[in-house]
């Protein structure tokens, strides 16, 4: 989701201007809801250059300029009350309320938009420190036929052998999912657990938290310099990329803004990219104690572990049951079982867990 903010419609009567306010102001990190009160995403403004930008979840890093000749756009207000609504209007505006000289929340109004909803930011002062620019240390660039790579001078030496794995599998991968092209795809290798998780919105995260799709077209993964450093572990850079790029792929076969199961999700990326969780399925105790959880419970999961345990599984129990064809139609489908392959999730699940007792 992100934040357009259209300039086509002027409005004929403003009301009196108030003093340009300073870009600093604006800085901040923003929870973000399309319900007021009720935000479940983030949103990070800040100054690069001396403009102000302004980064969604899963979006890219966009410029906002409020002003122009020292005055606000047609489309931002300072008040609601000033919003002047036509009849079939599509414009995106912006209302901001500022308190004690700092943007303390604001509300976009999408009025005859395919989204059917306002957007509600408020700030959250503890992030205010991490409202910065996290893509300045990516001084360096290495492209490739299908990839362009931005990264620090911490992984220059790691970036040619990267270029070239995705590319072995590139034409290989884009049959398999019936995809004639796709736009080059950015990987963004960032020098930092830190910076990397500010730069995907999620600071604080888990640092088992790595690498991301962001969206169908953009990798944002964490340097595996720091990723080994950190869990002093053999971590593998090409199978990272690889995996991440599984997840790029399936974005491209499903409509902006959906939601695809969990177990579906990573187990494409882990049977088609790279890695299965665990070689030993049955050594799981729900397993062992033939506890099957069933797809709901795999995907209401909060730790997301059992999608991890037995997302590759599920995927490979498709492949050869129900043949790869089938599998494409699951994904159009995002994981509906009866509508993609004429079977109740009842039976699915009972076919699957005989698979998996059988041949593990």
């Amino acid at each position: 989701m992100f934040l357009k903010v259209c300039f086509s419609i002027a409005q004929e009567s403003r009301p009196e201007e108030k003093p340009t306010i300073p870009l600093e102001q604006f800085v901040g990190y923003y929870y973000v809801g399309v319900k007021p009160n009720k935000p479940f995403f983030k949103s990070r403004w800040y100054i690069k250059d001396e403009q102000l930008y302004v980064i969604y979840d899963s979006d890219r890093d966009r410029k906002l300029e409020p002003y122009k000749n020292g005055k606000l756009k047609p489309t931002i207000f300072l008040s609601e009350e000033d919003v002047q609504i036509t009849e079939k209007d599509s414009t995106y505006y912006l209302v901001l309320n500022f308190e004690n000289e700092k943007l303390e929340s604001f509300k976009v109004i999408r009025p005859g938009s395919k989204l059917p909803t306002d957007l509600y930011g408020y700030r959250n002062d503890k992030l205010n420190e991490l409202a910065v620019d996290t893509e300045s240390s990516l001084i360096y660039h290495y492209a490739t036929a299908h990839f362009n790579f931005y990264y620090s001078a911490l992984d220059s030496d790691l970036i040619p052998q990267l270029g070239n794995h995705p590319g072995k599998k590139y034409y290989d991968l884009m049959r398999a999912f019936n995809l004639d092209s796709i736009s080059t795809t950015n990987i963004r290798i960032y020098p930092g657990s830190a910076i990397y998780h500010n730069a995907v919105l999620s600071p604080g995260a888990p640092s088992w938290q790595r690498g991301r799709a962001w969206t169908k077209n953009e990798i944002r993964m964490v340097s595996p310099i720091i990723a080994q450093r950190e869990t002093r572990e053999n971590i593998q850079i090409n199978n990272m990329v690889l995996h991440e790029f599984i997840h790029c792929l399936h974005l491209n076969l499903v409509k902006n803004g959906t939601r695809v199961p969990g177990w579906l999700w990573e187990g494409l990326a882990m049977y088609k990219g790279c890695c299965r969780w665990t070689t030993s399925p049955k050594e799981l105790d729900y397993i062992k104690n033939k506890k099957y959880p069933s797809l709901r419970q795999i995907q209401n999961d909060r730790s997301y572990q059992m999608k991890y345990d037995l997302g590759y599984y599920l995927v490979e129990f498709l492949d050869q049951k129900y043949e790869w064809t089938n599998v494409l139609k699951l994904i159009n489908k995002n994981g509906d079982i009866k509508k993609a392959l004429n079977i109740s999730v009842k039976d699915f699940q009972e076919e699957f867990y005989r698979y998996l007792e059988a041949k593990y």
